[in-house]
């Protein structure tokens, strides 16, 4: 099986999709951290990733998606 979206990056970037589909519970970040620590800049990383899969899935699938684009790229410029 050969998936045309894979990539070499960084292991938050798969992390970002969850979020656009139900996400995961705290008790999974809770559990996830304590192995993982949140490295500095977490956050903001979390939410260019989350961009990134927002604008794919808008030039894909429709404007559905165009007001949380705006809104992550608003999040990301305070």
């Amino acid at each position: 099986i050969f998936d045309p979206a894979s990539f070499y990056g960084h292991h938050e970037f798969d992390l970002a999709i969850a979020g656009m589909f139900g996400g995961f519970s705290r008790r999974f970040w809770d559990e996830y951290h304590q192995v993982i620590s949140k490295a500095a800049g977490w956050n903001n990383r979390h939410k260019l990733y989350k961009l990134f899969h927002n604008v794919n899935h808008w030039n894909h699938f429709g404007s559905g998606y165009r007001s949380g684009t705006l809104q992550i790229m608003r999040d990301l410029c305070l």
